[in-house]
């Protein structure tokens, strides 16, 4: 993982310096540098106020893209217009059709 990375590339594109960052997260600025040179992950709290103060989502700061992929089962458990019956049953055909390959 590059969170640091992803900081700061996201932080330099919003004009911000570590300082007013740390300001708005409530850290030091050193905290901040040490994120952005992975020299320490930042926890689960710190990682979901990164996303919220730099506008991104978790996923962003974890792997680099705006949204994260979803797999053929993901895709189907996500999709609301999709009865839970109809859910399972899909589920099942597509671990049949992995498991013939």
């Amino acid at each position: 993982m590059k969170i640091g990375s992803h900081v700061r590339k996201k932080r330099e594109a919003l004009g911000l310096n570590q300082a007013e960052l740390a300001k708005e997260l409530g850290v030091t600025h050193q905290h901040v540098s040490r994120i952005e040179l992975e020299q320490v992950a930042p926890s689960l709290g710190m990682l979901l106020k990164l996303s919220r103060k730099l506008g991104v989502s978790t996923d962003y700061l974890l792997t680099g893209r705006e949204h994260a992929p979803l797999d053929a089962l993901g895709g189907i458990r996500a999709d609301s217009g999709i009865s839970s019956s109809a859910k399972r049953h899909l589920v099942g055909i597509v671990n049949e059709l992995r498991a013939s390959k």
